[in-house]
């Protein structure tokens, strides 16, 4: 997964001069830091006017910190990364629930009543004959599985669940 930036020099923004560029994250430290300075040049301060990114980010976050997520991200499936930032609010929760594995997911999934079904096929709830399969009410599951957590990206059809 990229994470695409674009970092303006603020000094000659301030002077009416747009200077800056896109930038495609994860970049190696060196490399991030040869980009700035091209941005720069003798100047300190920069900010970053624009973004691609499945989480926010603010004008003045430190483009280091920025970086070293997008690393982690892009270790991951993107569709995982993506429907945890919808429904975790900051980057730095989405990196730790990855990097612990502390959430669940459903790839291929319409809805949630399918990810309760997925979970009686896999006896999540304990073993259910087959002969009462019929009777499950996926709806109601469905409902309280959302209550707990659960979030669907319907264009992705994946269901995740951070567990913290």
């Amino acid at each position: 997964m990229e994470v695409r930036i674009y970092v303006a020099n603020l000094a000659k923004y301030n002077e009416g001069k747009l200077v800056g560029k896109w930038l495609t994250l994860p970049l190696r430290s060196e490399e991030l830091e040869e980009r700035l300075k091209q941005i720069l040049g003798e100047d300190e301060e920069y900010a970053i006017h624009d973004y691609e990114a499945p989480f926010s980010i603010n004008e003045y976050d430190d483009v280091f910190a920025i970086n070293e997520a997008a690393a982690v991200l892009a270790r991951y499936d993107s569709r995982v990364v993506i429907a945890l930032c919808e429904c975790v609010d900051n980057v730095e929760e989405v990196v730790r629930l990855l990097e612990s594995g502390d959430y669940s997911v459903y790839f291929d999934v319409d809805n949630l009543c399918d990810v309760a079904a997925e979970m009686i096929d896999e006896g999540c709830f304990g073993s259910v004959p087959s002969s009462l399969v019929c009777y499950i009410d996926y709806v109601s599951i469905a409902r309280d599985l959302k209550m707990d957590g659960w979030h669907m990206n319907y264009e992705l059809r994946v269901a995740v669940r951070p567990h913290s």
